[in-house]
């Protein structure tokens, strides 16, 4: 699906084939060497059994960029996503879980001679609904992409809650969205017979695996 409004639809719980520390690194995708492409409006993700919906909260574009050949830390391969298509104020990636997580971590890297700060909001329910469950804040070095690690970030769900959708986005005024973005690496909570709401891209996928049980 490379365009058109988030399809929120109830599927079977996936914890069967979900695990703790799933990884989204982006590297199955096919990717677009200009960063600034905008291939997509939603993105459906697989990742060990987990299903995840990306977009950005105006809807806005973005893409999957390839960086073969370019200066890359090497722990984020060749694909990592781009929101740079467009550098809007309040503007925010966003991304929904097909169960419920206990904690979330990103990385963000630049190549700007400018110094960054990397935020992630995690929330109660999808779509960013619910309770705002946390917030957490990084600074990115200057050039960080090139001298230095990327920035991660990590958000842990308060006692006795968890979390299904969070918000984020690298950058600095006015330049928002401005950072590349890689290793989502999440901590799926078990939760047998839960309910998970996932695009519907995956919808599909998910039915399959509930028709082969």
């Amino acid at each position: 699906m490379r365009s058109g409004t988030l399809a929120v639809v109830m599927v079977a719980g996936l914890s069967g084939a979900a695990r703790a520390d799933v990884v989204f690194d982006f590297e199955e995708l096919a990717g677009n060497s200009d960063p600034r492409a905008g291939d997509f409006r939603v993105l459906n993700l697989e990742a060990g059994g987990l299903f995840a919906v990306v977009q950005r909260t105006t809807n806005e574009r973005f893409t999957v960029w390839d960086s073969a050949g370019q200066n890359v830390p090497s722990a984020w391969g060749a694909k990592h996503l781009s929101p740079v298509f467009d550098l809007l104020r309040n503007d925010y990636m966003q991304m929904s879980f097909s169960q419920g997580l206990r904690s979330v971590r990103i990385e963000f890297g630049d190549y700007g001679q400018d110094h960054d700060l990397a935020e992630l909001w995690a929330y109660s329910e999808i779509n960013l609904g619910g309770g705002l469950l946390g917030v957490v804040t990084g600074e990115m070095g200057d050039n960080d992409m090139r001298w230095d690690d990327p920035t991660g970030v990590t958000l842990f769900a308060p006692a006795g809650e968890l979390i299904w959708s969070v918000k984020f986005r690298g950058g600095q005024d006015p330049f928002f969205q401005s950072t590349f973005i890689d290793n989502i690496v999440v901590d799926v909570a078990p939760a047998p017979g839960a309910l998970g709401v996932i695009g519907g891209a995956c919808a599909v996928a998910a039915g399959r695996v509930r028709r082969r049980r």
